[in-house]
């Protein structure tokens, strides 16, 4: 009562305030309703509406709005998850009740309606509708209140009012809410659905509707209100659209495509996920036949659908004076609408959407060939448009299309150089298309030396890259083209290096480098796979060419004097990694010729010939974290690649190295290759002793360093590896641990560590935890236990009983 009372009080103040135009305390009102409205969840008091109407609304009918506003904030308390009530059946018990009681608070809508303009008085419409949205959106309302109500004409007067409307956006807010609610395939929905669908298609149908009048004022607030409301509609009712009972469902699709057609880009966007569902919804159609009858009825707006994305694609002018971040949110909007022209390929089959945009691509050359020369050059977004949605269609044309794919790579080319943004967009086409140029080589020709070019230009050289490295792995005659590009990519490296430039910044950025070896591994690889009967020195030769500036690089960057930094360390670290995962020599086998180098052999010699450079540039800077992680995924992919049998030569100076270079640094990359070795060699019977000393070595740096909680807070990155490494023991050879006094320690670094708010150190001491209550649970399940086993449980429930 009290608090009813201030709510009274302070409600009035705010309307005299009004007329006598002073400052109202709305929020003072609103958060005295959102309490009161708390307390009556809390308190389950069920009578709340009607003895707020009686008690406040009939002596002050002048607080209507601020009623309405309490009122809307009843649900959205009985839905919080702020509220926690002792029994949770009261909270169920509440919302009933709040679904029973709806008809007053509609009545209460209606009433506010009636006894004022609301055109005039915007402050109660949009009370009203704020009201009606809280109650739609949360009560599970009968359908049958809503269908009657004379809410919903009201609302839809103001919606064909337009965005000038006191209210607009409430009401769209409403009716998107109410279709979202009520969907067309929920039983019991079914008459409101016959009195939403003409009203909505009455905003959009024929040249005098409002939406077609905000369309031609580029009324934006209005285009974005209609859209969302048919674009939802388009959602909700997605079952009627695709029933088998024939009721114009075109109409509502060609309302969603226009307003798809609408040039504000972020408007349109808003319509892209009803074509996605529309889509899965079409090819969940049983059975084939009806399915296939369905989309052809559609064919034609998905036609123009292809049409208005691919417009949409289009950079806007002046797109090159524009700053890094706004054209990173451009690629995101285009990214969207090239999947959904990737969508329609679903349905329409790669071939007819291709040959969609392929026409129009020959159209829009045609065009722009007829400007004059001058005008050209600035006249490009329509052309890279198209390049730009056939590149995203790639996965769906077959390999033996003979028509438009040819005309684009003999197009790409003859393009202007001098616009990054197109070129760009031409090289990722033709990595894209890789897959086709390897079975038509003679297109490939002309094409090499255009990706060449764009790694010089900032702009496409990252699209250049990738394209080769694309190019590379489809295609299977590129081995000595490719390797002769790369040696001018180290010989322009070097040539940089020796100018005394600073020796930091490359002629090509090192991601785009790595891709361009990578591509270059894959070519070679293929050229080897391809001629078994290569010479055992042609062999070689290939591999020094690809090796030996790796080396040569790590060698001049070894001697203390060298003033070598560590980015340049970690990006020759990072070629050679390059070369071991991706340079595919043959496996070792039977059938390998005599003398011919297999990949185990070259992984294992190329880091045996590096072993003394890498530790030597290394220690150069022992704390480098960017350097450490280098070189432990060098390792792994060594390890990895070669085979573990095949590695064990360099096994234990690996272990040497790691806790090493562990105990100088205290970074966490070398735990991970500790738990990397567990992984690989921790199963073999001989290698398990070998792989508990190491782990009691790095436990022994860890315990040092970890005096007390702050230590502990200051390297959560350590504890997290830490304890992985621990569980990869108890996973993989779990007896030397289990049966040392190591483990009872680990057990008491854990309990500190799971006291640390960060998650992935918490990650890391209850994966080691779990392990271990794991592994003790299958010992107990087990019938019977040999030798071994019933000493690791014995073990195991000292430590831990």
């Amino acid at each position: 009562d009290s608090l009813l009372r201030h709510f009274i009080e302070h409600a009035s103040d705010s309307i005299r305030a009004t007329l006598e135009n002073r400052p109202p305390n709305r929020p003072l009102v609103t958060r005295l309703g959102m309490t009161i409205a708390s307390l009556a969840v809390q308190m389950s008091w069920i009578t709340c509406l009607s003895d707020v109407t009686e008690n406040v609304l009939k002596p002050h009918p002048e607080l209507g709005p601020y009623v309405l506003e309490f009122f809307r904030s009843i649900p959205e308390e009985a839905d919080s998850d702020r509220l926690v009530l002792r029994e949770e059946e009261d909270l169920w018990a509440y919302r009933d009740h709040l679904r029973n009681s709806a008809h007053v608070v509609l009545g209460l809508c209606e009433h506010a309606v009636r006894s004022c303009d609301v055109n005039k008085d915007v402050a109660t419409a949009e009370a009203v509708l704020s009201c009606m949205q809280s109650w739609i959106r949360i009560v599970d309302m009968e359908p049958g209140l809503l269908e009657r109500t004379m809410l919903l004409p009201w609302m839809f007067d103001l919606l064909v009012g337009g965005s000038t409307n006191g209210g607009f956006e409430m009401a769209v807010d409403v009716l998107v809410e109410l279709l979202r609610t009520y969907p067309s395939d929920r039983r019991g929905n079914e008459g409101l659905v016959r009195v939403i669908i003409p009203r909505v298609m009455a905003l959009g149908g024929g040249d005098l509707s409002p939406f077609e009048k905000a369309v031609k004022e580029e009324d934006e607030d209005g285009m974005r209100g209609y859209c969302r409301i048919f674009t939802e509609m388009g959602e909700s009712y997605l079952s009627l659209i695709l029933s088998h009972e024939e009721m114009n469902q075109q109409s509502l699709v060609e309302l969603v495509l226009r307003c798809s057609a609408i040039p504000d880009k972020e408007i349109a966007g808003i319509t892209l996920h009803f074509w996605y569902r529309f889509v899965i919804g079409l090819e969940d159609l049983e059975p084939y036949e009806y399915r296939q009858i369905r989309i052809d009825s559609f064919a034609p707006q998905l036609i123009r659908l292809l049409s208005i994305c691919t417009h949409l694609l289009r950079y806007p002018a002046g797109v090159d004076d524009l700053s890094p971040d706004r054209i990173d949110d451009i690629e995101g909007v285009r990214f969207y609408f090239a999947d959904t022209i990737e969508d329609c390929c679903r349905l329409l089959g790669g071939e007819i959407v291709l040959r969609n945009t392929g026409d129009q691509l020959q159209e829009e050359c045609r065009r722009v060939t007829s400007l004059p020369q001058e005008r050209q050059l600035s006249d490009w977004h329509g052309i890279e448009a198209f390049l730009y949605a056939i590149q995203a269609i790639s996965m769906y044309v077959p390999s033996d299309e003979t028509q438009m794919i040819p005309f684009v790579m003999n197009l790409i080319p003859q393009l202007p150089t001098q616009v990054p943004l197109l070129r760009a967009t031409a090289c990722l086409t033709v990595g894209k298309y890789a897959a086709w140029l390897g079975l038509h080589p003679e297109s490939l020709q002309p094409l090499l030396p255009y990706l060449a070019r764009g790694l010089s230009i900032p702009k496409c050289a990252s699209a250049s890259a990738v394209a080769i490295r694309e190019v590379c792995e489809r295609c299977q005659c590129l081995g000595d083209a490719v390797l002769q590009l790369y040696d001018g990519i180290v010989a322009a490296r070097e040539q940089h290096r020796g100018s005394n430039s600073g020796g930091d910044e490359f002629v090509l950025d090192l991601k785009n480098e790595l891709e361009v070896l990578e591509g270059v591994c894959k070519a070679i690889s293929h050229k080897l796979k391809d001629d078994p009967s290569m010479s055992p020195d042609i062999i070689s030769g290939y591999i020094n060419r690809l090796a030996q500036p790796v080396i040569g690089g790590l060698k001049a960057m070894a001697p203390p004097e060298n003033p070598a930094s560590p980015k340049q360390i970690s990006s020759e670290i990072s070629r050679l990694t390059v070369l071991v995962q991706h340079l595919r020599l043959p496996r070792p086998s039977p059938q390998l010729a005599p003398g011919v180098l297999n990949r185990s052999d070259f992984i294992l010699s190329l880091m045996q010939e590096t072993w003394s450079i890498l530790d030597a540039v290394s220690q150069k800077y022992p704390r480098d974290f960017n350097c450490a992680e280098k070189l432990c995924r060098l390792h792994k992919h060594a390890l990895r690649e070669c085979g573990a049998a095949h590695y064990t030569p360099m096994l234990e100076p690996l272990i040497e190295q790691i806790v090493k270079k562990f105990s100088q640094s205290f970074l966490s990359p070398y735990i991970y290759l500790s738990s990397v070795c567990i992984c690989e060699y921790g199963r073999v019977p001989a290698h398990s002793q070998q792989m508990y000393d190491m782990v009691a070595k790095i436990s022994s740096t860890v315990f040092y360093a970890f005096r007390g909680t702050d230590d502990f807070i200051a390297n959560p990155d350590v504890v997290e590896e830490f304890f992985f490494m621990a569980s990869k023991m108890v996973y993989y050879c779990p007896g030397p641990l289990i049966q040392s006094n190591l483990l009872n320690s680990m057990l008491q670094c854990a309990a500190v560590g799971m006291k640390l708010h960060h998650r992935d150190a918490n990650r890391g001491t209850l994966n080691f935890l779990e392990s271990l209550v794991s592994y003790g649970l299958k010992l107990r399940s087990k019938p019977s236990l040999d030798v071994v086993e019933q000493a690791n449980r014995e073990a195991l429930e000292r430590t831990i009983y």
